[in-house]
């Protein structure tokens, strides 16, 4: 559709495709349906041109419709009669029935059809519907069908049954945001003392003020007499010469369907995606801290064993498969297998939900969010735990256990030369044979002696620093892991899990948007 320069109906139009695009499934589809009717009557009544405007005197039975019309066209070309309803079908008088006139009546489909030149300006149509609460259910369908689509809604009402709920529904109460193209007409005032009118229009506007039409003009006429005819017929020139009135009704509805589906939306609650808020319910969800865990004990059990020296893995190999049974400890391989992908699903949505607050919603707003978490949580399960998995949990090799095997080697070594030394000189002395020379080595401590209990001391001492040299090993492994991790889950999660939900909530955003837009189009 092409508009020359600006239009009250860009941003109205761009929000109803708006609404059409992420609408379905977030509101109700009867909502969605009135979308779509309301963007294909933009592009309808638009593609036929603002130059003409139709105004439609409608209203309830007996109310002087129709001689309202034939005074404003100034001869008679509708029909008015005892017998109700008088008006069957739906009747237009304009200046010319040319080519765009036709066109627009037929989109219209008004049948009866008359050309006025004398008395109606170029550019104005007039319609005289049948009565909204018609006796005629084909006489109803016709009218209610017709307000909704002509430019104009000259409602009239007469002084007996002004005041009846009946004479406000129905299409009145639709057009409560469009003062711009609604008049609201007091007709048969002459059947009033004069004392009266004035009471009865003040009436009137309280009334229309509480059934939501703020603002909302009002013209006492009689038909009969011809009090106020002119004035309306000024009034409709004037809006006719402004040819702004088919935009300004198109505006109102739009504004009408905006109420409405903002009263279809539900509130949500704050849907910021923020990853660093994620990110401790993330880890618990996947073990992450379990396997940093896992990892520095893994790393510690490595570098203990890599310490052993050749002596202490000879006496363990028998009896490692019976120590390894009663001791236990992480592996790669466990650690990669739990926990599973089922339960991190779970646990994923649930930590979700929990943050974005919308576990507990019924709403469809709410449970578009919801169908997005679930479906983003088992997408990204087994990202998130291949994240884990190949964090590096394995331990890196390192030197210095190989070191500090040979040195255990050499102490254990030297104790052993001691011990045979001391073992020697005490067989000799048992067998009374010569004795072996026995150097002191520091004062008055022998040499065999001097090597037992340094060779000791030196494994102990040895010992004690291979823990500690592991117990820091292991908890800078642990951290390593613990970052890789969390670098590996950020960039999981932001491609699985919040990139599907932070997809929904721009979506619930744009949404909302575009409904505040339609909904405060008037105020433009």
């Amino acid at each position: 559709m092409r508009w020359r320069g600006p239009s009250p109906t860009t941003d109205v139009v761009a929000a109803l495709d708006t609404v059409a695009e992420l609408g379905p499934g977030r509101l109700d589809e009867d909502l969605i349906d009135d979308v779509h009717t309301l963007r294909r009557k933009v592009e309808e009544r638009l593609g036929r041109g603002e130059g003409l405007t139709v105004a439609a005197v409608a209203g309830g039975t007996g109310v002087g419709k129709s001689a309202l019309v034939n005074a404003l066209v100034g001869r008679e070309v509708a029909v008015e009669g005892i017998r109700r309803p008088t008006t069957s079908v739906a009747l237009a008088a304009s200046a010319a029935q040319d080519g765009p006139t036709s066109a627009l009546l037929d989109w219209l489909e008004v049948p009866e059809r008359h050309e006025v030149a004398d008395t109606l300006p170029a550019g104005l149509v007039v319609l005289d519907l049948p009565d909204h609460d018609s006796v005629v259910e084909s006489h109803r369908r016709t009218a209610a069908r017709l307000a909704q689509r002509v430019d104009v809604v000259v409602w009239v009402l007469d002084p007996l049954k002004y005041a009846r709920a009946d004479a406000h529904d129905g299409p009145l109460a639709e057009l409560t945001e469009h003062a711009d193209v609604l008049v609201v007409v007091l007709n048969r005032v002459d059947e009033l003392a004069p004392t009266d009118v004035e009471r009865v229009v003040a009436d009137l506007h309280a009334r229309l003020e509480a059934g939501g039409h703020h603002g909302a003009r009002v013209l006492t006429t009689s038909a009969s007499t011809g009090e106020g005819v002119e004035e309306l017929r000024k009034m409709l020139t004037a809006i006719a010469a402004a040819r702004s009135a088919a935009a300004a009704r198109l505006v109102g509805d739009a504004a009408v369907l905006g109420g409405r589906l903002a009263d279809g939306i539900e509130a949500l609650p704050d849907l910021t995606v923020d990853l660093g808020a994620w990110m401790p319910h993330l880890l618990e969800a996947v073990d992450g801290h379990r396997a940093a865990a896992d990892a520095a004990q893994l790393a510690r059990r490595d570098a203990l064993a890599r310490a052993r020296s050749p002596l202490a893995r000879m006496v363990r190999a028998p009896f490692r498969s019976v120590i390894g049974a009663f001791r236990g400890g992480p592996s790669v391989a466990t650690m990669r297998d739990a926990p599973s992908r089922a339960s991190v699903t779970a646990r994923v949505e649930a930590a979700v939900t929990r943050e974005l607050g919308a576990a507990a919603a019924t709403g469809r707003t709410h449970l578009a969010l919801d169908r997005a978490v679930t479906g983003a949580s088992d997408t990204a399960a087994p990202a998130l735990l291949d994240a884990v998995a190949g964090a590096g949990l394995t331990p890196p090799p390192r030197r210095w256990p190989t070191v500090m095997a040979v040195a255990r080697g050499v102490a254990e070594l030297v104790a052993l030369v001691g011990a045979g030394w001391l073992t020697a000189l005490a067989v000799v002395a048992w067998l009374q044979l010569p004795p072996l020379p026995t150097p002191d080595a520091i004062g008055a401590v022998p040499w065999p002696t001097a090597l037992v209990l340094g060779g000791v001391v030196v494994r102990l001492l040895l010992g004690v620093l291979t823990r500690v040299l592991a117990r820091a090993g292991a908890r800078r492994h642990g951290a390593r892991v613990a970052r890789r991790i969390d670098r590996s889950l950020r960039a999981a999660a932001d491609d699985r899990l919040l990139a599907p939900v932070r997809r929904e909530v721009d979506a619930q955003a744009r949404l909302r948007a575009a409904v505040s837009t339609l909904r405060s189009a008037t105020t433009r």
